[in-house]
């Protein structure tokens, strides 16, 4: 057996049977011991299972009551369980638990931040560290330890700073896929810069809390070309069609692009000529949250790509959009959608939600939210034997 998930719900199996079966399976690849490991049982896994590339050692957790009768939840992994599995020297992914806070008092095992460094720096092919609600960025950036050059490839830093940022790239010189998110007022454009000036050939960047600044235009302008995927949610509510062209000119190979923004000036003129082959291969397209002009957006984005396969729109008050739908699918544009995910707030007649799902063959997962009753459209569904999600809220 070289591939083993073990079910998130089934957590009765008793630690000695972990223990006294996971020896047998020294040809393991792939392991999933999601909310079963301990530290005994890790003790073993370093020891048995050499070939590991892929390990959930996210830990057994037990409740207790304190004694002002709140419930704890104690875990069950420590370093210790960490210094037993940096003998898997073949480990390109691993998800585990999140770091303690320093300054809380714990109850059970934890794993700490120094643990998390000595084992990264163990292992030498580590290419994806998955731990849920910790800033992987600023674990590796504060660190006093010599640490680097390591082998991963997906970063999210959510405590950014320039000089942060360039030591992270030093650290991580084969990054793929980096999240930035600043919430300071300063500094975000010298983070942009120290991107720019790196050897780094992202895939992948998300920009959470920045503007589409003159050096984040720079940075699309020399990185550009490497990108599939791209995420900006928007600061200073003021961006326009022209850093919208901006970015598809730069980013010729997008696949997914990501726009998040209360810009009043998003919107597209009456003569208006676009660019050709901009956003051509896009195929993932999310728009929110604000002001935008719906219907003049979507007709431009759709205009610029035949492949669009999921579409996300976000708004923050209510608009009918029967018309903009209707419109698009009279122009054939989301015959190739398999997933519609519109905001509670947009609001779809009955009859619209019809004709997407009779003309929309591809589509797959439809969310809207239902102001009528749908129970003939779904049982529309069932009678045509539609390989089709329809959900409300």
């Amino acid at each position: 057996m070289t591939v083993f998930r073990k079910c998130d719900l089934d957590n009765g199996i008793p630690q000695n049977f972990w223990i006294q079966n996971l020896p047998n399976f020294t040809r393991l690849v792939v392991l999933d011991l999601k909310f079963v490991c301990t530290d005994e049982i890790l003790q073993i896994v370093g020891t048995n299972c050499l070939l590991l590339e892929e390990i959930n050692i996210v830990s057994k957790v037990d409740i207790c009551k304190s004694l002002i009768n709140a419930s704890v939840l104690i875990r069950n992994v420590s370093d210790a369980g960490l210094y037993s599995i940096a003998n898997l020297k073949q480990l390109r992914i691993l998800a585990m638990d999140p770091p303690r806070n320093e300054r809380a008092s714990r109850v059970g095992r934890c794993v700490s931040q120094a643990g998390i460094i000595m084992l990264v720096s163990e292992l030498p092919y580590l290419e994806e560290l998955r731990i849920e609600s910790c800033d992987i960025g600023a674990t590796l950036i504060t660190t006093v330890v010599d640490i680097g050059p390591l082998s991963l490839k997906k970063i999210n830093c959510h405590f950014a700073s320039a000089e942060g940022i360039k030591k992270l790239i030093k650290i991580c010189p084969y990054l793929k896929e980096l999240s930035v998110t600043h919430l300071s007022a300063h500094n975000k454009d010298a983070i942009l810069e120290q991107l720019s000036v790196s050897d780094l050939r992202l895939s992948r960047l998300d920009l959470s809390f920045f503007s589409y600044s003159d050096s984040m235009q720079q940075l699309l302008s020399v990185k550009g070309n490497y990108l599939t995927h791209f995420s900006l949610w928007e600061i200073e509510h003021s961006l326009t069609l022209e850093a919208i062209v901006s970015i598809g000119v730069s980013c010729p190979n997008l696949i997914t692009l990501c726009l998040m923004t209360q810009s009043k000036f998003l919107l597209t003129p009456r003569y208006f000529r676009r660019p050709e082959k901009i956003f051509c291969q896009l195929r993932n397209l999310t728009i929110g949250n604000e002001n935008y002009n719906i219907s003049s957006i979507l007709s431009f984005f759709l205009d610029c790509t035949q492949n669009l396969q999921k579409l996300v729109l976000k708004y923050q008050t209510k608009m009918n959009i029967d018309d903009t739908l209707l419109q698009l699918i009279e122009k054939g544009r989301l015959k190739n959608l398999n997933c519609l995910w519109l905001d509670c707030t947009l609001e779809v007649s009955k009859e619209v939600v019809k004709q997407m799902i009779q003309h929309c063959e591809q589509l797959q997962m439809f969310t809207v939210d239902f102001n009528e009753d749908m129970s003939d459209v779904q049982r529309y569904i069932c009678e045509n034997n539609l390989d089709l999600k329809l959900g409300s809220y």
